[in-house]
């Protein structure tokens, strides 16, 4: 019973391994045959030597006809056999051809002996053995005992088809039977019991290189041979591995976004650090120059405060001025009343003119007395005016600078934002040149110089009057290069168009200017991207202080606080203009009373010794009364309007300095505050910014740690996240076969087995004979066959 179970077991076992193998063979369900086109399924033996390398192989291919009256398959065979029926192929130089007719099988079978699948197969494989530790040869192991090592290496194949090296499993399958073998060890294989068999599965997934030493103990060592199966990986779970992969797509484009945002940020506060300190730096000569303004306005209180004091008692000594003048009027009426009566009575005649003299001589005094208080006077108008001229000058210069400032800022700001547009234009990406079109400098002129000669040898042709110079260009290159017409029509056009484009100046200008930024990234060994970056991060970072400083030179241009205070400035010299005018009548009037004076005293002290003249002196007091009269009273509405005018402008005045002195603190204090503060928090945002270093370095740690992950699964150690388990079957043979449905590589190495005597041979079948499908499918691979039964015996 038990050896009925074993037997049972031994038997079912090798009745499963061989429909798996047979698996790409099984018929699918048919479609309506009238209306699809034929599809395949394609499987690639090969028998491997001991090492690797292919002994024989072909492609057996599998098409549903769908009713199709032919079919064509492209591919280079050596041979190609019908397993279906006896039609004849029709070898084209890269193609098969059967004709079906009207009565074409539902199913249609053909093998082609080829090893052109093995070359783009995705892995490169190869064995090699040692006995006891030591090489050896495949040929000298059957038989031996001591444990064998068998290593097999699997290398990714760069040279296959992008389809391949991203979705084709590669499994090694070796069975071995546990009464023939004394121990085994297969690091990193999936090792099943069936039976008391043996059944070591390694896998190798799309893109990812291995090594796997398999270690067999025996007292007669034999090997059935290793067999490898490659196929897509098409299983409903794996499309989890799409999404994934999208999944993986979609986080890696917002990663990127985030990475080239942060590293803009961070150039940006890198950017601006300098700036930043700068700018305070600026803002503290600012600073300086408000204190310069402050200590020095007391200055010119002091020069106001010292006019206004004078200019109050001279205001205050013209008002009697007035009753003065009254006073001379009636002098001289009494005088000239007296000088008539003086002819009448001589003897009272003197003691008036004593009276008289003493008169005018305390008048002469006090005229001489108000001639140096005005002299005084006159001086301080003078400065003032020309101090106020001074200021006013200064802040009408220190306007129009914070005009021409805020002209060249907003100048600057507009080129940064130039240049910063016309750099993000550039094509090159991380290298460190530019690219037009995607060509670099080098190649358009290249292509130039190409272009030229093919135009030189269009002019000196005779076609230059029969055909137009891309069918030139186009025939040219179909003989010279085998080009198709339709890459080479391509091809010609592009030539052409850039003929065309090269006889204007503006493509010499544009390849210069091209040049030229080529040589300067390369003497700064800077890339287009950190080009870009770079006038990006310079932008973004000086605007916004550009902003605020065009905002500040607004506010202290003329239309505002240097204006406010030029105004002043021409206010006080205009006051000081008005009182410099009017000094001079006052001096006038005081200079008429002086000599007038200086007169009455020669009079009357020739009063005493010339008597015999006071008739005449009588007569001219007559004549000159009426003038005199009428100056007096002229100085009498000069000395009113006089004082009148200088208590206003001094009300005036004192009124301006008030509000000066209440204005000036709060602004200067203000205005000392802002700077200040504005300074001090520049340069602690300055101080902050140079942490950006720190932050740069995590982000780049963290960004290595995740390209790092996602590379290994992407091309580094596999390709695990590029497995698309939904993509369309490319053929084995060529990529013009369409409707492809499956594929799958079937190989096996050769067996390390003790020559046995010569066993009953089976007659092959006849090829003439049509026989069964199953029938030609077991002549094709019955080795295969008794190598998987005679692990069962």
């Amino acid at each position: 019973m038990k050896f009925h179970c074993s037997a049972l077991v031994r038997r079912g076992g090798a009745a499963a391994l061989a429909l798996t193998l047979l698996t790409g063979l099984c018929p699918a369900a048919l479609a309506d045959e009238a209306q699809l086109p034929p599809t395949h399924d394609e499987t690639y033996y090969a028998t491997l030597d001991y090492y690797g390398g292919v002994m024989d192989s072909s492609v057996v291919k599998s098409y549903q006809t769908f009713g199709a009256s032919s079919i064509t398959d492209y591919g280079v065979y050596q041979e190609v056999t019908n397993l279906t029926d006896d039609r004849e192929a029709t070898l084209g130089e890269d193609s098969v051809t059967f004709q079906l007719g009207e009565d074409a099988p539902n199913r249609f079978y053909f093998e082609g002996k080829t090893t052109k699948p093995l070359e783009e197969f995705p892995w490169t494989l190869s064995l090699s053995y040692s006995l006891n530790g030591v090489p050896a040869k495949a040929e000298e192991l059957a038989g031996q005992q001591g444990v064998v090592d068998i290593t097999l290496n699997a290398l990714p194949n760069p040279n296959a088809s992008e389809y391949s090296r991203n979705n084709l499993i590669l499994t090694a399958v070796s069975m071995f039977n546990g009464d023939d073998i004394l121990s085994l060890q297969a690091p990193g294989a999936q090792v099943q019991m069936i039976g008391n068999l043996y059944c070591v599965l390694y896998m190798v997934l799309p893109g990812e290189e291995q090594h796997f030493t398999l270690s067999v103990g025996s007292n007669a060592f034999t090997y059935s041979g290793m067999i490898f199966l490659a196929m897509p990986a098409t299983l409903d779970q794996l499309d989890k591995i799409a999404d994934l992969k999208e999944a993986k797509e979609k986080t890696e484009d917002s990663y990127n976004a985030i990475q080239d945002s942060l590293d803009v940020i961070l150039n940006t506060l890198e950017g601006m650090s300098g700036s930043f300190n700068t700018a305070a730096n600026g803002l503290d000569e600012l600073d300086k120059a408000r204190d310069t303004v402050s200590a020095g306005k007391q200055k010119v209180y002091d020069s106001l405060d010292i006019a206004l004091d004078a200019a109050g008692p001279l205001a205050e000594s013209l008002q009697p001025m007035e009753e003065h003048l009254t006073t001379a009027q009636q002098a001289l009426t009494d005088t000239t009343a007296l000088l008539n009566e003086m002819s009448a009575n001589l003897t009272s005649l003197k003691p008036e003119v004593e009276n008289a003299r003493d008169i005018l001589e305390r008048l002469q005094k006090d005229t001489k007395e108000l001639r140096e208080l005005l002299d005084e006077l006159e001086s301080y108008p003078s400065r003032a005016k020309r101090t106020a001229k001074y200021l006013a000058e200064d802040f009408s210069s220190l306007g129009s600078s914070l005009g021409s400032l805020e002209k060249t800022l907003k100048s600057l700001r507009t080129q940064i934002s130039s240049l910063d547009s016309q750099i993000s234009g550039l094509e090159g990406g991380n290298k460190n040149y530019i690219t037009i079109n995607g060509k670099t400098v080098e190649e358009i002129e290249r292509l130039v110089s190409q272009a030229n000669q093919l135009r030189a040898a269009y002019e000196a042709s005779e076609y230059v009057d029969v055909i137009s110079f891309q069918d030139f260009i186009t025939s040219y290159l179909m003989e010279s290069t085998g080009a198709g017409p339709e890459e080479a029509a391509a091809q010609a056009a592009a030539l052409a168009q850039l003929w065309v484009q090269a006889q204007t100046s503006e493509f010499e200008e544009q390849l210069s200017q091209a040049k030229q930024i080529n040589q300067l990234l390369k003497e700064f060994d800077l890339t287009v991207s950190q080009l870009k970056s770079l006038v990006g991060a310079v932008n973004d970072g000086a605007s916004p202080i550009l902003k605020q400083l065009e905002s500040l030179c607004n506010s202290l241009g003329s239309g505002k606080l240097s204006g406010d205070l030029e105004d002043l400035s021409k206010l006080m010299e205009d006051m000081m203009k008005d009182l410099d005018e009017h000094s001079g009548a006052l001096s006038s009037t005081l200079s008429s009373l002086d000599r007038a004076g200086d007169l009455a005293i020669r009079v009357s002290e020739n009063v005493d010794t010339a008597l015999d003249q006071v008739q005449s002196l009588t007569d001219l007091m007559n004549t000159y009364e009426p003038q005199a009269q009428q100056a007096l009273e002229d100085a009498k509405t000069f000395a009113s309007s006089a004082s009148t005018s200088i208590t206003a402008l001094v009300d005036a005045a004192k009124a301006a300095e008030n509000l000066a002195k209440e204005s000036g603190p709060h602004l200067n204090a203000g205005t000392k505050q802002a700077l200040e503060g504005l300074s001090s928090a520049l340069r602690e945002s300055a101080k902050g910014l140079g942490q950006t270093s720190t932050i740069r370095n995590a982000k780049d740690t963290i960004d290595a740690l995740i390209r790092d992950e996602w590379d290994s699964h992407t091309g580094e150690g596999d390709n695990l996240l590029l497995m698309d388990a939904s993509a369309q079957p490319i053929s084995l043979t060529d990529s013009r076969n369409e409707n492809t449905t499956s594929i799958q590589y079937v190989m096996r190495t050769q067996e390390i087995q003790e020559e046995d005597p010569p066993a009953q041979e089976f007659p092959a079948a006849d090829q003439g004979d049509n026989g069964t499908l199953w029938t030609r499918i077991a002549d094709m691979f019955r080795d295969i066959w008794n190598t998987i039964t005679g692990w069962f015996h």
